[in-house]
């Protein structure tokens, strides 16, 4: 599959990499980029400086700035979605997102929040937390034995590991 580049009129400059190419703004379909704990797709439309010979990108402030605004704004998309999905399987188990934020120490109310208003964003552990209770919701239970077995005068760490 051959991917379209849009290369821009703009005067380029001599790649320090390979130092054969010429690098100028380069908008492609297809491309990945990392943001926090995921790879995540640019935007097509992004203009990233790319050597035409090596292909290295040359990410400035700029560029910077803008990706990681286009990519922040999927990544918020992508933890939502996980914590929704997850939720429902979990309620398919008749499992309440009340007794999850109990479980996980959360407050009341605050997963509804999550799911519904999307102003915030859920973090990477508590949307990976759910998704390994919606896999298995025993785990949910062996977390709040867990959180018993720590609770009262003299917690055991040592014997809630299991060791």
């Amino acid at each position: 599959m051959t991917v379209q580049k849009k290369h821009t009129s703009k005067k380029g400059f001599r790649c320090a990499e390979c130092d054969i190419g010429i690098v100028r703004p380069v908008a492609a379909p297809g491309r990945l980029a990392r943001h926090r704990t995921l790879s995540l797709p640019v935007p097509a439309d992004l203009e990233i400086p790319t050597c035409d010979h090596c292909g290295t990108e040359w990410i400035g402030d700029s560029v910077a700035r803008k990706l990681d605004a286009a990519l922040e704004k999927e990544f918020r998309v992508r933890m939502r979605e996980l914590v929704t999905v997850s939720l429902a399987r979990l309620s398919k188990h008749s499992i309440s997102k009340a007794y999850v934020e109990r479980v996980l120490g959360l407050s009341q109310g605050y997963l509804s929040h999550l799911t519904t208003t999307g102003d915030k964003t859920p973090s990477e552990a508590l949307a990976l937390n759910l998704v390994h209770f919606a896999q298995n919701p025993q785990r949910l239970r062996s977390s709040e034995a867990l959180w018993k077995k720590l609770s009262g005068a003299k917690p055991d760490p040592t014997g809630a590991l299991g060791g």
